[in-house]
């Protein structure tokens, strides 16, 4: 995980837990031991966690679950719940193809956190805050090639799954690949690059 974020002043929306229990398919008993040994949710009197999909939920807690996904069960799984991502989360209605869908991971990114249960982006003003890094876009005309380079506290598998997610969901094709020519988080560095082709 990154050391420059400040995880503890943020909040992650809740129907996000979902995305690991659907990540981890047909074990989701597994998926819900994680979320409750780390305070998210709660037992429902069975192995389910209950949860708020619209309530907030520290992220700092959150984070560890994944991380604890990552180390206890393997980053596939992590890769599988980022996949699960798009139908969980909130995201604008102006994703229309490849282009709008992998622009607005970095909206619904900040329309999925908070800072003391105030969603950091604002559909009806348009206004981001910052403070828990980008997934900035860039494409590169003339070429099925797009970039995004992820500054989030987020494991690098788990972004890949967002993202390779996204893409497919308007280009079956598209393919993903990590720049390895530049840093990696899983070794200490602040981002990771991808490109999307298709």
């Amino acid at each position: 995980m990154q050391g420059h974020i400040d995880a503890g002043h943020f909040q992650v929306l809740g129907a996000n837990l979902q995305i690991v229990i659907d990540g981890f398919g047909s074990f989701p008993i597994i998926a819900n031991k994680v979320l409750l040994d780390e305070g998210l949710g709660t037992s429902n009197g069975t192995e389910a966690v209950k949860f708020d999909a619209e309530g907030w939920y520290p992220l700092e807690r959150w984070l560890n679950a994944l991380k604890r996904i990552g180390s206890e069960f393997g980053d596939y799984l992590l890769y599988q719940s980022g996949m699960t991502t798009p139908k969980n989360a909130v995201f604008p209605p102006t994703v229309t193809d490849i282009h709008s869908a992998l622009k607005c991971i970095d909206i619904a990114y900040h329309m999925n956190h908070a800072v003391r249960g105030e969603a950091m982006f604002s559909p009806s003003t348009g206004e981001m805050r910052e403070g828990i890094g980008h997934y900035a876009y860039s494409h590169t005309p003339g070429k099925n090639l797009v970039i995004l380079e992820c500054s989030t506290p987020y494991p690098c598998d788990f972004d890949q799954g967002i993202i390779i997610a996204m893409a497919q969901r308007f280009q079956p094709a598209a393919r993903l690949t990590h720049d390895a020519s530049k840093p990696c988080r899983k070794s200490g560095g602040l981002s990771c690059s991808y490109h999307v082709t298709w």
